[in-house]
C-alpha cells in the first residue's frame, strides 16, 4: 500500500496512555489515579450534563446536525461579543489548527512559532507538506518578536502564537501580536485555550487585522474536554475563505447541545476558574518555598516546574509510582529537566505536594 514518503521521519503526536492503562500497568485501581498532565479541569459541568440528559429523547440524533451551527455561532456570540457570521464551531482546538494549516500552508510555505509551544502547530504544518521553523524564546519565555519577524518572508504562510503558552504559561503581549499582525501579511493565529483564566485576549485586535485569527476550546476552563468543542474567531472574509476546508458534520448534535447549554449558562465556569486560580496560586507559593525547585509563574491552569538539583526524570516515574501523572519535559532542548503539572482540585493538589516532598526528601538523603 503507497503511502506519504514524508511519514517515514515524521514526528507524530505524543498520545496520553489512558487512566486504565496506567492503573493496569501500576497494578492499581484506576480511581487511585490522579491526572494532572492533561491541562483539564477537575470540574465536571454536571449541571449541563443533567440539563441535555433529560432532552435526549428529544434530540433528533437520527439526523446530521444543522452543518453551519448557526445556533452554537448564536451562543458563542452572546458569550464573546463577537459577529455569529465570523465564527467557527470547530471539533475541538486542533480541528481550528488542522483548518487553518490547510488554507494558509502547503509544500515550499512555512510556519513559525515560538518555542517551546504548544506540539500540534508543527504538527499540523508538516502533516501539510510545509516547513514549521521554531523561533527560540528570550529569558522569562518571551516571545522573540524580532527573532519571528525576521524568519518571516514572502513564504511564511502562518505564525502560530499560544498565549497562554502551553507548556510554560506566559502571555504574548497585545503590543506584540500587534507588532506580528502589523508586520507581515502572513495568517497571525492566536491560540487562547487559556483564555478563560487569564482574561486578556487578541480578540479585540481582529477588527483592526484581516490576517489576525483567533482560536479558543470549551476543553479547559468550561470542561468540556471530553465534548471536543472548539471555536474560530477571525473576519467574515477570513471565515468564509476558512468555511472551504472545514468538514460539514465533525461535531456532533449532543456535543453541540451541551456547549449551548454550558456557554449560555456560564456561572459555574466562572466560579471554576476562580476556584482553580486559588489553588494555581496557593501551589505556587508553596512550590516557590522550596529551593530545590524553580517554579514559573502561569497565567494557565498549570504550573511549569523546573528541577534544579535532582533529575526530572526520575522525580516524574516516582510520582507516577504513586498513581500521580504530571507531565514529563525533562528531554525537551528548551525546558530541560522540567515538569507540568495542572492544577487539580484541593484534595488532589494536597496529594501532589505530599508526594512531591517526599521524593524531594527521599533524594536529598
Amino acid at each position: 500500500m503507497r503511502y506519504r514518503g514524508m511519514l517515514d521521519s515524521f514526528e507524530p503526536y505524543g498520545w496520553e496512555p489512558s487512566t486504565e492503562q496506567i492503573a493496569y500497568g501500576l497494578g492499581i485501581k484506576p480511581e487511585r489515579i490522579i491526572r494532572l498532565d492533561l491541562n483539564t479541569s477537575p470540574i465536571s459541568p454536571t449541571t449541563s450534563l443533567r440539563a441535555v440528559s433529560k432532552r435526549l429523547s428529544k434530540i433528533k440524533i437520527n439526523l446530521y446536525p444543522d452543518t453551519s451551527y448557526s445556533s452554537l455561532r448564536q451562543e458563542i456570540s452572546e458569550y464573546t461579543g463577537h459577529d455569529p457570521e465570523a465564527i467557527i464551531p470547530t471539533n475541538g482546538a486542533d480541528e481550528a489548527i488542522d483548518i487553518l494549516s490547510r488554507i494558509f500552508l502547503e509544500k515550499d510555505l512555512e510556519a513559525v512559532a515560538s518555542v517551546p509551544t504548544y506540539s500540534y502547530f508543527r504538527i499540523a504544518s508538516e502533516l501539510q507538506g510545509a516547513k514549521y521553523v521554531g523561533v527560540p524564546r528570550l529569558d522569562g519565555f518571551r516571545d522573540d518578536i524580532d527573532g519571528i519577524l525576521s524568519r518571516v518572508g514572502s513564504n511564511t504562510g502562518i505564525i502560530f502564537i499560544c498565549s497562554p503558552n502551553n507548556p510554560t504559561g506566559n502571555l504574548t503581549s497585545l503590543e506584540d501580536i500587534e507588532r506580528l499582525c502589523s508586520g507581515t501579511e502572513a495568517c497571525v493565529v492566536v491560540d487562547e485555550a487559556y483564555y478563560e483564566y487569564c482574561g486578556v485576549s487578541a480578540q479585540p485586535l481582529l477588527q483592526k487585522y484581516s490576517n489576525l485569527v483567533v482560536i479558543r476550546t470549551l476543553s479547559k476552563a468550561f470542561g468540556l474536554a471530553g465534548a471536543r468543542i472548539g471555536y474560530i474567531l477571525a473576519c467574515e472574509e477570513t471565515v468564509k475563505l476558512l468555511n472551504k476546508a472545514r468538514p460539514p458534520n465533525s461535531l456532533g448534535i449532543i456535543n453541540i447541545e451541551l456547549a449551548r447549554h454550558a456557554v449560555r449558562h456560564r456561572n459555574y465556569m466562572h466560579r471554576a476558574v476562580e476556584s482553580i486560580v486559588a489553588e494555581r496560586e496557593r501551589i505556587h507559593r508553596i512550590l516557590s518555598r522550596i529551593r530545590y525547585l524553580e517554579v514559573y509563574p502561569s497565567q494557565a491552569n498549570f504550573l511549569l516546574i523546573r528541577l534544579r538539583e535532582f533529575d526530572a526524570g526520575q522525580v516524574y516515574s516516582e510520582l507516577l509510582r504513586r498513581g500521580i501523572v504530571v507531565r514529563n519535559f525533562s528531554q525537551n532542548p528548551y525546558i530541560k529537566n522540567s515538569l507540568r503539572v495542572t492544577v487539580g482540585t484541593k484534595g488532589q493538589n494536597n496529594r501532589f505536594l505530599a508526594a512531591l516532598r517526599s521524593i524531594l526528601d527521599s533524594l536529598r538523603r
